[in-house]
């Protein structure tokens, strides 16, 4: 699915993305293995979930420019088990990502359309607060525009806070983690985006189950 974007100097893909399960910091140290739980859904279930993000910030270090956005949604998949890898403990539609009210310096329109499956990979030991370590990796998006078109592809390290009743993932940007490739277009010369520039991406997003009977998803590490 793609939306309409105001973006400026900058714009990049959903990455967004946004939503899921286990995510946070690459450096953080892998559990043995990680344990799945969604509601009342049974062992070896995959249960469909959602992602609603808010203050929604790309920034190209690269150009030094930045965009906001209003919101954002991302849909994705979990098995729910016990003693699961933490590579691939879920999954997002890299096609169902969305962004809406983007805005930026320059007010250059894009339809942002992601494509794929992007994994979810816990990398480190859920802490006392229930938040889990990560990456969301195999990240794939075009965005083009009149005047301007790129890809953007990579990483996004973030945080998942296991809850109630729903789950809570944050996205720190923290590092330039995508890149920007395949630029062309006049407008992208005059707005600063070039090939290779590093983008963050930082958002906070909730994450909910499709049926209510499967919330809250939770994620827990094994020694």
């Amino acid at each position: 699915m793609s939306s309409m974007s105001k973006l400026a100097r900058f714009t990049v893909v959903p990455v967004a993305a946004v939503a899921a399960i286990g995510l946070a910091s690459p450096a953080a140290f892998a559990a043995s293995s990680y344990n799945l739980s969604a509601g009342s859904a049974a062992a070896g279930s995959s249960v469909a979930f959602g992602a609603q993000g808010t203050g929604i910030t790309f920034n190209d270090e690269t150009a030094g420019s930045s965009v906001t956005c209003a919101g954002s949604t991302i849909a994705g998949s979990a098995v729910v088990g016990e003693g699961l890898s933490g590579t691939g403990i879920a999954g997002l539609d890299g096609s169902s990502v969305t962004f809406s009210d983007c805005t930026g310096p320059a007010g250059i329109e894009f339809t942002v359309t992601g494509s794929g499956t992007w994994s979810l990979d816990a990398t480190g030991d859920t802490d006392a607060n229930g938040s889990t370590a990560g990456t969301i990796s195999g990240i794939s998006a075009s965005v083009s525009g009149s005047g301007c078109s790129f890809d953007a592809t990579g990483s996004v390290a973030g945080a998942y806070a296991n809850g109630d009743s729903s789950g809570t993932l944050t996205l720190p940007g923290a590092e330039p983690t995508l890149t920007l490739s395949n630029v062309s277009g006049f407008l992208c010369g005059t707005a600063g985006i070039a090939n290779g520039d590093q983008v963050s991406f930082a958002a906070t997003y909730a994450v909910t189950a499709d049926d209510a009977a499967n919330n809250p998803i939770q994620v827990t590490s094994n020694p």
